[in-house]
């Protein structure tokens, strides 16, 4: 055990005591490396040619929305429009009882049913009053039967005509 007496005495003189501090190697070694710094004088000197070379080189003299096209000239007097030829309607008629019925074409009364249709259209054709590719509509008005529409519809087949179709009736 230590006595009293082994333990020294604090020297009258704070001056003449050093304090040591410890430093670890890793310390050491780190304030003997000098610090890496950024050079940021040549990567502005960079930038600043990057922007000049893209300033030249833009190109602002086209304008926005324009198209540059070569239009053909005039070599021919321009084509009539021709406008199509109103269609011709066939309108069927109902008697009073809904089984009668008359046939008007573009409001000309033809005599006699479907079969006679036929007749009246093959002659229309034949005098060039009306070609194959007219456009024809046919117009059931108010209680017709179905079938003496599908009859109207067969006699215009029959005579050859291209463009049959159905109308709303007036």
């Amino acid at each position: 055990m230590a006595e009293p007496n082994d333990i020294p005495a604090v020297p009258d003189d704070a001056e003449e005591t050093q304090v040591v501090h410890h430093t670890s190697q890793r310390k050491k070694r780190r304030k003997d490396q000098p610090e890496m710094e950024l050079q940021l004088t040549s990567m502005i000197d960079v930038i600043f040619q990057l922007l000049i070379y893209f300033v030249i080189t833009a190109n602002f003299m086209i304008d926005e929305g324009t198209i540059k096209a070569t239009m053909p000239g005039q070599s021919a007097p321009p084509k009539e429009i021709q406008t199509p030829d109103p269609p011709v309607y066939i309108d069927l008629v109902s008697a009073d009882d809904g089984v009668t019925y008359s046939i008007l074409v573009d409001q000309r009364a033809v005599p006699g049913g479907a079969s006679e249709l036929h007749g009246y259209l093959a002659a229309q054709l034949a005098s060039n009053r009306i070609e194959k590719d007219s456009d024809i509509q046919i117009r059931p008005q108010g209680r017709v039967r179905w079938q003496h529409v599908v009859n109207v519809f067969n006699a215009c087949t029959r005579a050859d005509l291209e463009k049959v179709g159905f109308a709303t009736p007036n």
